[in-house]
């Protein structure tokens, strides 16, 4: 992973954001995904692809992410969430 999450945003009106938060914003995608799947389709095979994928590819990532998130100090969580809903436009790709 390139920037920790804990590093400074970029100024100005748009804020970007770092691979981790772009990361973690795509695995919690697929596993909503996912969980519709299991609800609508719990016997398909897709769905059955979709739950293989996520804990061969996802799972473990989403931990070592939300373990990251949730050792920032406090004050640096609120920062950065505050950064986030005041920007105008948020720049970044996020890939399903």
């Amino acid at each position: 992973m390139t920037e920790g999450l804990g590093d400074e945003g970029h100024e100005g009106d748009a804020v970007e954001l770092k691979d981790e938060e772009l990361r973690l914003v795509a695995i919690r995608r697929r596993a909503t995904q996912l969980a519709v799947a299991l609800v609508t389709e719990p016997f398909s095979a897709d769905t059955y692809a979709q739950l293989r994928s996520y804990v061969e590819r996802d799972a473990e990532d989403a931990q070592v992410l939300v373990r990251e998130v949730l050792a920032l100090p406090p004050a640096r969580l609120r920062e950065r969430i505050a950064e986030l809903t005041r920007a105008k436009s948020v720049q970044g790709e996020v890939t399903a």
